[in-house]
């Protein structure tokens, strides 16, 4: 951040100055018309045609229980800001970040004058285009396909500690740069940079990500991942249940309790990139590439493979070959 843009930011808004003068609640025509706590998108972005904005938190008052109808993601800049999200209280601090879906309820405590953190607001569409980057079969990803699903979305959020990537901090430098100055082609320089962004974030996921409910349920997702990876083509849930201790029936609750998704699905998505990754990189027949992946049912996997690209695969290689 600029010496500029952080002494902008460090200035007294309207807002917090009626806060400073006396005013000891959230003024929440700001944010929303409703009386239910859930923060709109169209007090920020009026036009359906926004996706993403980029504001600072507001200072020196308690914000009570609350969500949007858009993702969030929060990054201190300098100090520490405390939130409880779920239940659990986090200490962010500076360089850090929190991911918020539309159905995580948080607070968060009164920050003081040099506590300085920035919100992204996020329409969950601008992540159609970052998901086609990243992959299928990662935190990361599992947490954008779940802020699409407009129903039986399940209540996430994801907490990055990352003060001491310079790369990451950077990229995050980068983005700020062009929500604030919105130069020629600013939104398709955001998507890739925060394209780049997720993909740095998931090379350090195992040692810096802290996920949603606690460490033993991290770790069993982080568990779960690398199952699908190397078995993607032959593992099963019973297969999985014997190797981490759990019974099929409640491991496949737990992981569709972290994840939002069945362990059918998520080995389906693995399945997915990986043969859609030998379609544009290899010149393989598709039912061998088919085989390959775990479908000896070869009209099923027709049928999957339309469901998820509607096209066939032989019409994604020839798109791929344009």
């Amino acid at each position: 951040m600029t010496d500029y843009w952080f002494d902008k930011l460090r200035e007294i808004t309207p807002e917090e100055k009626l806060i400073l003068e006396g005013k000891d609640t959230v003024q929440w025509d700001l944010y929303t018309e409703k009386n239910n706590y859930v923060i709109e998108s169209s007090k920020f972005m009026p036009s359906q045609d926004e996706d993403i904005l980029v504001r600072r938190h507001t200072r020196f008052i308690d914000f009570p229980l609350h969500r949007h109808d858009y993702v969030e993601i929060f990054h201190v800049l300098s100090g520490s800001v405390t939130q409880i999200v779920n239940g659990d209280e986090i200490t962010i601090h500076t360089g850090e970040l929190l991911l918020l879906n539309q159905k995580a309820e948080h607070s968060i405590k009164a920050c003081g004058e040099n506590d300085l953190a920035m919100n992204f607001l996020i329409r969950p569409v601008y992540f159609q285009t970052i998901l086609e980057s990243i992959g299928t079969n990662n935190m990361l990803a599992e947490f954008m396909l779940n802020t699409l699903k407009e129903e039986n979305s399940v209540n996430q959020y994801l907490y990055f500690k990352l003060s001491d990537n310079r790369c990451i901090q950077n990229l995050l430098q980068n983005a700020y740069d062009l929500l604030f100055n919105k130069p020629q082609n600013w939104h398709t320089l955001s998507e890739h940079t925060f394209s780049l962004l997720f993909t740095h974030i998931l090379s350090n996921a195992e040692n810096l990500l802290i996920y949603q409910e606690n460490e033993q349920l991290n770790v069993l997702m982080l568990a779960v991942r690398r199952y699908i990876m190397d078995y993607y083509n032959t593992g099963t849930l019973n297969e999985l249940a014997d190797h981490t201790g759990y019974t099929p029936a409640s491991l496949s609750r737990l992981i569709k309790k972290m994840s939002g998704f069945t362990f059918k699905q998520l080995q389906t998505a693995q399945r997915m990139e990986i043969i859609t990754n030998q379609l544009r990189n290899s010149s393989l027949p598709i039912n061998e590439i088919a085989i390959a992946a775990g479908y000896e049912n070869l009209s099923f996997f027709y049928k999957q493979f339309q469901k998820f690209y509607h096209m066939t695969p032989n019409d994604y290689r020839k798109n791929i070959d344009k």
